[in-house]
């Protein structure tokens, strides 16, 4: 465990990577929105409108898109819940704060860049690829617009995307910027440190009114989990098998319509490799047998492998008919040949023996009658799964279904991710159901049918100290085992502050000294927890810290600190990978201060009320 901290250095690349990832900035959003508005509109800034069809498809545009990402189904509430219109809005807005500035400044493009924008969006062209007429009307009407609306639409976008290309254009960091968080991240530490291990069998067990009070200061660890007492009617296939029994004939009928399974031929693992003629295959099988080499080293060197040349398991009818026999001749492994095939002279070598089996009917009884009431058994639940339905519409509970039907009653304690004595499909229907109420039957994987009714939810609760006394003493001797150690660790370190190193200090205290370097500040330091590394990148050469792992107290000095070569290989790969990724945040983030200055200057209004009544109406 302690030399976990070794050859944990993380690949430089990682660190600057996800370090952009936390530092990437987004648009930035519209606040002290007014309420307000017309009916026709959602939202205004200035005199720039965000009609209710542009709400409408953006944030339907949106949800579907995230469905698509992550697999899931989100309905417009879901989307509420988790700020999507909210979100949408603000890119709304902001597109209107752009197209108004370029009404302000007299912007406009021309009908061709409409028109091209247009003939570019998917869905609009017919089977030859060109624009289509009916597939444009079909895509107008299936969003609630006429052509007009959404030339309009997309006009308005197309003049926002052109102010904000004149506005953020070309922005980008000073490189000092990329050298200085390269810098701060890539700086290292090599330290020395001693482990002050702890020893809880050391700790003398206290009174119970100790641990008493230690439960209870830890109740969420202690507390058994909520639980739910259930009576279920189940009918399992596997239950319902092992009570059928049949006549010895009508077994035996079975047996003997299914005889192959039951007995089967000896086979053989064979390999096969043919030669250009007898000659050939015959010199082959003399080095063979004289030991110098093997057919599979023969196919090597004519660039086969052993798969090329291996006919797998084989049984005496799937060979050639001139190869059966001096195959399965062979009273033990071993090549022979040459055979005339019709890929020529052949090899054949005999890599295993299996015998032939036979199974009597008396030594297969057992399976035979398992298969048959396997079968029947699967009938038998269709049938009297289709008759329980009938009884749970009328309302029969699982008592009643197990006095009519096939089905068993039984009883259980459950709680969620426990194992016990129903599947886990059974446990999520009953953490599923409510007390008392009537819940359709439910199939599991293995194929049985459950009904339950839930009797009793059992909160959490702290069971009494006698039920848990040795878990709650472990915990209690592990924790004042590592006090002590930690506050051994701070009395070494009051030690070095005299004067003593720290290798001495661990050769006198019989402790192992070991070191590390190469610790980055968001490296992951093995047993080092974040806030102990941080505390060690404040410390100065020659400082230390004292820290607690799950092992002991850790006394930690830093010994040297290593800046980062801002002039190395990697260094300049990552000043361009640092600048191209923030060149478009930065773009994004003037984008938005210009926006919301605009926005800012000419008002905003938003009528609440129909955005909200668009979003229900989207469910």
């Amino acid at each position: 465990m302690l030399t976990s901290l070794r050859a944990r250095k993380k690949n430089i690349f990682g660190w600057v990577i996800i370090t952009l990832l936390i530092l990437g900035l987004g648009a930035f959003g519209f606040t002290d929105i007014l309420t307000g508005g017309s009916a026709q509109s959602v939202a205004r800034v200035g005199q720039t409108d965000v009609s209710v069809t542009e709400y409408r498809v953006a944030f339907e545009n949106r949800v579907n898109a995230i469905q698509r990402q992550f697999g899931v189904r989100l309905d417009a509430a879901q989307a509420q819940e988790r700020g999507v219109d909210g979100q949408v809005m603000a890119s709304l807005l902001r597109s209107a704060a752009l197209r108004d500035e370029a009404r302000v400044q007299g912007i406009s493009v021309p009908d061709e860049v409409v028109a091209r924008q247009i003939l570019a969006t998917p869905g609009l062209a017919g089977t030859d690829g060109e624009f289509d007429s009916a597939s444009y009307r079909f895509f107008l009407g299936q969003r609630g617009l006429n052509a007009e609306r959404f030339e309009e639409i997309v006009r308005g976008e197309e003049e926002a995307t052109l102010i904000g290309n004149i506005v953020a254009s070309g922005a980008t960091l000073p490189p000092v910027a990329a050298d200085t968080l390269m810098a701060f991240l890539g700086e290292e530490r090599a330290i020395d440190w001693v482990l002050v291990p702890a020893d809880p069998e050391a700790v003398e067990a206290p009174e119970d009114d100790v641990l008493q009070a230690y439960m209870e200061e830890l109740e969420d660890r202690y507390q058994t989990p909520e639980r739910r007492e259930i009576t279920f009617a189940r009918l399992d296939p596997a239950v319902l098998a092992q009570g059928l029994d049949y006549p010895d004939e009508e077994l035996r009928a079975d047996y003997e319509a299914d005889l192959p399974n039951y007995q089967q031929a000896e086979r053989r693992i064979v390999d096969r490799l043919a030669f250009p003629d007898a000659a050939a295959a015959e010199e082959a099988l003399a080095e063979i047998e004289a030991g110098e080499t093997t057919l599979t080293d023969i196919a090597g060197e004519r660039g086969l492998s052993a798969g090329d040349i291996s006919l797998g398991v084989v049984e005496r009818s799937a060979l050639p008919r001139s190869a059966r026999e001096p195959v399965f001749s062979l009273e033990e492994t071993g090549t022979v040949g040459p055979v005339d095939t019709d890929l020529g002279p052949a090899l054949f070598a005999v890599k295993a023996i299996i015998p032939a089996r036979e199974s009597s009917f008396e030594d297969a009884r057992d399976d035979v009658r398992a298969n048959r009431a396997a079968r029947d058994a699967a009938d038998m639940i269709l049938d009297e799964s289709l008759r329980a339905e009938e009884l749970i519409a009328g309302g029969a509970t699982p008592e009643e279904l197990a006095e009519e039907t096939s089905y068993e009653l039984g009883t259980a304690t459950v709680a969620q991710g426990s194992d016990g004595i129903v599947p886990q499909e059974v446990v999520a229907e009953a953490f599923a159901a409510e007390p008392g109420a009537d819940r359709d039957q439910i199939e599991t994987s293995e194929g049985a049918y459950y009904v339950v009714h839930v009797d009793e939810i059992i909160e959490p609760s702290l069971p009494p100290l006698a039920e848990i006394r040795e878990t709650v003493l472990a915990d209690w001797r592990d924790e004042q085992a590592l006090l002590a150690a930690a506050e051994a660790a701070t009395e070494l370190q009051g030690q070095l502050a005299d004067g003593l190193t720290l290798a001495t200090l661990a050769e006198r205290e019989d402790l192992q000294l070991q070191s590390d370097e190469g610790i980055t500040r968001d490296a992951d330091s093995g047993f080092l927890p974040p806030e102990t590394v941080a505390r060690i990148f404040d410390a100065e050469p020659g400082e230390t810290v004292v820290a607690t792992d799950e092992a002991g107290g850790l006394l930690i000095a830093l010994r040297e600190v290593i800046p980062y070569d801002l002039e190395g290989e990697d260094a300049a790969a990552l000043r361009e990978v640092f600048l191209a990724q923030t060149a478009g945040d930065l773009q994004s983030d003037i984008l938005g201060y210009f926006a919301n200055a605009v926005a800012e200057e000419r008002g905003i209004t938003v009528n609440q009320t129909v955005q909200n009544q668009i979003t229900q109406s989207l469910r």
